[in-house]
């Protein structure tokens, strides 16, 4: 059985956060940098499997969004491709997500 494939007794899909997630997110994760985005990736803090997010650093639009209160703390979610039990069709990951700060390089 390989990492993305579901282990017997797969852990069912729950939109949950922890503190401990952040904290095992940052110290463990991999940060790529691009130029208009940053990718993380990791084994997620609940599921264990492998997980890839990527932020996206500016959207083009018609308008300009409402400037958020503190663009450094970003949410990030479970998008391993493991089948979670109770997942809502068309969605990834075991539901939890997570607040990291975020510090990029210029």
């Amino acid at each position: 059985m390989g990492d993305d494939e579901p282990a017997a007794g797969a852990l069912p899909y729950a939109e949950v956060t922890d503190e401990a997630y952040a904290v095992r997110a940052a110290a463990d994760f991999t940060v790529r940098q691009f130029e208009f985005a940053v990718q993380l990736s990791g084994r997620c803090p609940r599921c264990d499997h492998p997980t890839t997010s990527m932020l996206v650093d500016a959207l083009y639009r018609r308008h300009a969004p409402a400037a958020a209160p503190d663009s450094d703390y970003r949410t990030v979610l479970c998008e391993c491709a493991v089948d979670h039990p109770d997942r809502p069709p068309g969605l990834r990951g075991c539901g939890a997500h997570w607040t990291v700060r975020l510090e990029t390089d210029g």
